[in-house]
């Protein structure tokens, strides 16, 4: 077996995502279970709703998500918005989505590392790309998902410090793996 050095990063991401493939399984508390409209989805309680101004300092940008959970450190974080302006239909519309997000993301920035796109399904099926981003003198780990409920799209990201990537990855599967539709009226 070759030793890996400190540039094969990318080589050891691989290497570890096929040894821990099997999903953790960690007991879903209530208050995890977040409603927004259209569906419910598992957030682990580490995650807090952050403030309007809070997305502001960090995304640079008038689009802002619709919900964004963070951690106390601030280290990791979950976005999720609809995709007002999507109009896709059919079977692949998903998967077609994922691959323009793609190289729309290696045209912006040719130091981007996409690990690896695909679909995970449950009750909804999410679409999803995993790459390395970089910001500032920071690498970031992030998984992007859409998935559709009811006629509306939508998108997620997850991101965290790249170094805690293999403490996440698990999680964001498994909060994929939760999204389930929810037409509740009620809210």
């Amino acid at each position: 077996m070759e030793r890996i050095n400190q540039n094969d990063v990318d080589c050891f991401l691989l290497q570890m995502e096929r040894i821990s493939a099997a999903p953790p399984q960690k007991e879903k508390l209530q208050e995890e279970w977040y409603r927004f409209p259209g569906f419910i989805m598992w957030i682990p309680e580490v995650f807090r709703l952050a403030e309007q101004e809070t997305a502001e300092e960090i995304f640079w940008s008038e689009n802002l998500p619709d919900a964004l959970f963070l951690t106390e450190e601030k280290t990791a974080g979950i976005t999720l918005q609809k995709m007002k302006d999507a109009v896709m239909q059919g079977e692949e519309a998903g998967a077609e989505l994922i691959r323009n997000i793609r190289q729309l993301l290696e045209k912006l920035d040719d130091r981007t590392v996409c690990y690896g796109a695909g679909e995970e399904e449950s009750a909804v099926k999410a679409y999803w790309l995993e790459y390395k981003s970089f910001a500032a003198d920071s690498r970031i780990y992030n998984v992007l998902f859409v998935f559709q409920t009811g006629e509306e799209w939508n998108m997620g990201t997850f991101f965290s410090v790249f170094e805690e990537y293999e403490q996440w990855k698990p999680i964001v599967w498994e909060m994929m793996r939760t999204i389930k539709e929810d037409f509740d009226e009620r809210i």
